[in-house]
């Protein structure tokens, strides 16, 4: 993987830049849509469309988006490795996480809808692990709860999320990799 950009440089540079999400927002739609089967050719048009009202982004924080992108798709196909990660705020209020976490699934959702209109449709595994994620995007807490409670809970719905896009991806888009492959050697 490259030197990643930082989530809150990424979150600064999209604040300047006038763009309406954060950077969870943003790295949970292009997962969305890396997991829905998004053509390399077609993404940066739907992350427009659907985060700029159609605006290109300024071309040093398009240059650090595409950089996510690709690290973000490689990492979901080194799928033995387990490597991918949720991009969240790390040094914030456990309270700013779990609001970050929650905007990282919506955001997820609605990439995987774009691309995949029949979601709600799918059976089984893949129906209920889409009911956890729209569960988990209703997260929330109560300002009194306990910061040591809420940070281990957090931490394991961050795992299960991880999980969950891992079955997305595989679900979607590895499968039909393989298929691919198996076509062209034959």
């Amino acid at each position: 993987m490259h030197n990643q950009i930082s989530y809150i440089t990424l979150n600064t540079q999209l604040k300047l830049s006038n763009i309406p999400v954060t950077a969870a927002e943003l790295d949970g739609f292009l997962c969305g849509l890396i997991c829905g089967g998004v053509k390399d050719k077609d993404w940066q048009n739907l992350l427009f469309q659907f985060t700029h009202d159609d605006h290109c982004y300024p071309m040093s924080l398009l240059n650090n988006v595409i950089e996510r992108y690709k690290n973000t798709k490689q990492s979901l196909v080194n799928l033995e490795s387990f490597d991918f990660q949720l991009f969240l705020p790390e040094n914030e209020s456990v309270f700013q996480q779990a609001d970050a976490l929650s905007e990282w699934v919506n955001h997820f959702i609605l990439g995987l809808g774009i691309l995949l209109p029949n979601l709600n449709q799918e059976k089984e595994e893949i129906a209920e692990a889409l009911r956890d994620l729209q569960e988990i995007a209703k997260l929330s807490y109560e300002i009194n709860d306990s910061e040591t409670e809420l940070e281990a809970d957090l931490e394991e719905v961050k795992e299960y999320v991880r999980t969950l896009v891992m079955l997305f991806y595989t679900h979607f888009c590895h499968n039909s990799h393989i298929t691919k492959i198996t076509q062209h050697l034959h």
